[in-house]
């Protein structure tokens, strides 16, 4: 089972954008999510169609798991 981490931020124009990392640690904790979310605003590194993140508004992390189906020819 994979864990990905999808932060959520508003741009400029308010608008929702989500960052999606995958292959995220078991063990993330709350401050390390908003450190890094916080990294993200402050330096700009990241930019939506609509301009520059502007703020927090959620953090998820997501449990997927993968079934591969064989196919009969």
């Amino acid at each position: 089972m994979e864990k990905k981490l999808v932060m959520t931020f508003k741009d400029e124009t308010e608008n929702k954008f989500n960052l999606t990392v995958n292959s995220v640690k078991d063990s993330i904790s709350p401050t390390e999510i908003n450190n890094i979310m916080d990294y993200i605003i402050s330096t700009g590194i990241f930019k939506s169609k609509n301009g520059k993140l502007v703020s927090k508004t959620s953090a998820i992390t997501v449990d997927t798991s993968t079934t591969e189906h064989p196919l009969g020819n």
